[in-house]
């Protein structure tokens, strides 16, 4: 057999020998590929840079061209030379090195690390070697010097870089302000108990699940009621091949046969009691992330809410992907099993001799999410309302749960998207949250869903997004703690700026609790805390929250999505301005993509116009029923752009005006003093920017206010979310919008004579703070019944 092989390897061997080119068949493919090269480069080049521009000077990019290829094919041939130079050894080491380190750090680091930490274990090696191997002859003195300052620089860089990827990082050296603390007003406290804070009910616990499980007893053989299992293969892609079958040895059951496994905290009592469910998201399956938020659990059902931690680690990423291509948009499927687990719930409230027999209240429903389960939360709600899977008729739904209340926890976004368009949501609660410094999810995604809420009629309904400084991804889940990212990368986060995590669960506590209170109890008084942070300032740990707030009673008096006109609204009413240095509208762009809704920049810079104030004027159309208006309301955020983009073009015009070159020494002082100015600003956290309101009605009566008469507005929040900010592709701050409430409850206004009922204007003029740029998303009234 052996000899067999041998022969026919030769047979093969022999017979490429007689088919491959020779030396002159090479000097033909080279000729006539270069050939072809070069008519290809001339022809379209001289119709690229000659005859469309109509000019002689085209020739030039086209000789150019031609160099540039000698060049590259030189500077190749260079590099052939000198990895002949190499060992052989050297060459069979160093592609499996990159490769092999490439794979632990390539998506953070790309090619950095790798090549770094080569170079530095290669010049280790060289020097140990060298200093300790025999060698033919003797080496020099400065060969030993040299092989000793090798050894050296290696292993210096090499424990360097265990220290670094150990170290937790370091916290900001200069400190944002916190605007909301800086003004005189403070709201009233909310009265009552803190949300965060055990109730009254004895909470008691259970487990449901297939009774089967393979790796928690909990939810199989001490599962207190055993549940069937759904066929959930139309809504999942890629549980096959290889990475499927290991997926379905490790689980014991494949996409057809998903379990329903819930862990239950409820109250001790008759009821019925409201019910929430909450979804974990992406992580590795094989480290169980449902059991990551018993801290909730224990706290709505000590206030009389049932709270169920739904089970899906089964749909989660796993080594095991490595293998395939890992599940593909599952999203949809974690959101349809939360409401496959309602529809239990819906049988055992009903289910005589039952232990929840009429104690659940199918009226007031909430599903909440963290990361992806913060998508799935308004995934569930939106296909609850559907007959029919939006991707596939032939998946039928049955749901038509009353569901009023969603929350997500840092969630993605358009992992799923029904159509291919972003999931819509209408007439129900929503509250989203999300932290500065995620290390995962690192853009506020839940703004993009936050926008697609929408209210049809008046209701007590409302929506709500919370910005937490210092708050991370992991964190609201004490599963997943300050690790945003899985080993080796979460060596590369920045943890020390993080809050401590006994902080961000007593954030996630207040507002989760207080936002089921008000939109499932009733407790209407809580509803407070998510137009302003401050009345619940006793309550919540010290730190920078921005709250974007809106009502479904609210009327829009002014956005800015209906056209490209700069001088009107959407709501009919006209724009003007004058002295602006910036004045546009576009999509309000964030760290990922953009927020989904249009907004107007505005900037001013007081070099701009000397002497001359920036404002702008947003006037309402006259057919807007004001009747019984408590409060006007501005959605508003720093741009982080520059205030005078036209600066130097300006300042060309005056020379060329002046003509007069005399004053160069004096224009080049003045530009050192400008940017030692600005060195010194960059070494102090910028203060918070302030202008002034007025407040224009019918009959020309106006009144002013400050912006800091309620709150400054905050400046975008730089956070370095890794050690090495340069390692990070992203921005380090996006535009999030604080809800402004303008009304006369503020003591430092007087609209004594100012009918709002009647208004007709509102005019920003930035004469507070010298320059700036600001987003204004949304103009619009609240109402005496909120």
């Amino acid at each position: 057999m052996l000899r067999f092989f041998k022969s026919l390897f030769s047979k093969i061997k022999s017979f490429f020998t007689k088919i491959s080119p020779g030396k002159i068949a090479w000097e033909g493919a080279n000729k006539a590929i270069a050939t072809t090269a070069i008519i290809i480069w001339i022809a379209g080049a001289l119709a690229m840079f000659v005859f469309a521009s109509g000019t002689p000077l085209g020739l030039i990019p086209t000789f150019l061209g031609l160099i540039l290829a000698f060049l590259v094919s030189a500077g190749f041939l260079l590099i052939l030379l000198l990895l002949k130079k190499l060992p052989k050894s050297f060459l069979w080491v160093l592609p499996g090195a990159f490769f092999l380190t490439t794979f632990i750090f390539g998506d953070a680091l790309g090619a950095k690390f790798p090549l770094l930490a080569i170079c530095l274990s290669g010049l280790a090696g060289a020097g140990l070697f060298t200093l300790i191997k025999k060698h033919s002859s003797p080496i020099t003195l400065l060969q030993k010097i040299t092989a000793s300052i090798g050894l050296l620089l290696g292993m210096a860089g090499l424990v360097w870089g265990l220290i670094w990827l150990f170290d937790t990082g370091k916290k900001p050296e200069i400190e944002p302000i916190n605007a909301a603390q800086l003004s005189d007003y403070q709201p009233d406290h909310i009265k009552g108990f803190n949300p965060a804070a055990r109730g009254p009910f004895e909470v008691k616990y259970m487990t449901y699940g297939s009774g089967k499980d393979k790796h928690r007893k909990e939810f199989g053989t001490e599962a207190t009621i055993v549940t069937d299992s759904v066929d959930a293969s139309r809504l999942i892609d890629n549980w096959e091949g290889l990475a499927g079958k290991l997926r379905t040895k490790f689980w014991g059951f494949d996409e057809k046969a998903l379990p329903i496994n819930g862990r239950v905290w409820y109250p001790e009592g008759d009821g019925p009691f409201p019910i929430s469910l909450i979804v974990h998201g992406n992580h590795g399956m094989e480290d169980f992330s449902d059991t990551g938020y018993e801290y909730l659990g224990e706290l709505l059902a000590s206030q009389g809410i049932i709270m169920v931690s739904v089970d899906e680690n089964f749909i989660n990423s796993s080594w095991k992907d490595i293998f395939g291509d890992g599940l593909d948009e599952e999203n949809d499927a974690r959101g349809w099993l939360l409401l496959e687990h309602l529809k239990y719930w819906r049988i055992w409230n009903s289910t005589s001799g039952g232990m929840f027999l009429d104690k659940i209240d199918l009226d007031n429903i909430a599903v909440m999410g963290h990361s992806r389960g913060g998508e799935a939360a308004a995934v569930a709600a939106f296909l609850n309302k559907l007959k029919y899977y939006p991707d596939d008729a032939k998946q039928q739904f049955d749901f038509n749960f009353n569901i009023k209340s969603v929350v997500a926890i840092a969630p993605v976004d358009g992992q799923y998207e029904p159509g291919e368009v972003g999931t819509p949501l209408e007439d129900v609660n929503y509250l989203v949250i999300h932290g500065a410094n995620d290390g995962d999810v690192s853009s506020f995604g839940g703004l993009r869903q936050y926008e697609r809420v929408e209210f049809t009629q008046p209701s007590e309904m409302f929506k709500s997004a919370v910005y937490i400084y210092g708050a991370n991804h992991g964190q609201f889940n004490t599963t997943w703690g300050n690790s945003d990212s899985p080993q080796p990368f979460t060596s590369l986060l920045n943890k020390k700026a993080l809050m401590p995590m006994a902080d961000q669960l007593e954030i996630g506590k207040v507002y989760i609790s207080a936002f089921l209170q008000a939109t499932l109890q009733g407790k209407k008084e809580f509803e407070t805390l998510f137009k302003d942070h401050r009345s619940g300032r006793d309550w919540l740990p010290n730190t920078i929250y921005l709250n974007q707030y809106e009502s479904a009673n609210w009327k829009t008096l002014a956005d800015f999505e209906e056209d490209l006109n700069l001088t009107t609204s959407s709501s009919g009413g006209m724009i003007s301005s004058e002295n602006l240095t910036v004045w546009r509208e576009q999509m309000v762009g964030m760290k990922w993509g953009n927020r989904g809704s249009r907004a107007v920049y505005i900037g001013w810079d007081s070099l701009a116009y000397e002497g001359k104030t920036a404002s702008i004027e947003f006037s309402i159309d006259s057919t807007f029923n004001l009747k019984d208006i408590e409060a006007l309301t501005l959605e508003l955020s720093e741009a982080k752009e520059d205030s005078y983009p036209d600066k130097e073009r300006d300042e060309e015009l005056l020379k060329l005006q002046d003509n007069d070159s005399s004053n160069e020494k004096d224009e080049v002082s003045e530009e050192k003093e400008e940017e030692d100015k600005e060195e010194d600003d960059s070494k102090v956290a910028p203060a918070p920017i302030n202008f002034t309101i007025e407040l224009k009605d019918k009959k020309g009566i106006s009144a002013k206010m400050l912006l800091s008469d309620y709150s400054f507005l905050q400046r975008q929040i730089e956070v370095d979310v890794l050690k090495n900010p340069e390692l990070d592709t992203n921005d380090k701050s996006e535009a999030v919008y604080n809800t402004f409430f303008i009304s006369r409850r503020l003591s430092a206004v007087n609209f004594s004579d100012l009918n709002i009922e009647e208004l007709t204007s509102i005019k920003l003029i930035f004469d507070q703070t010298p320059k700036g740029v600001i987003i204004v998303g949304k103009i619009a009234a609240t109402f005496k019944d909120q």
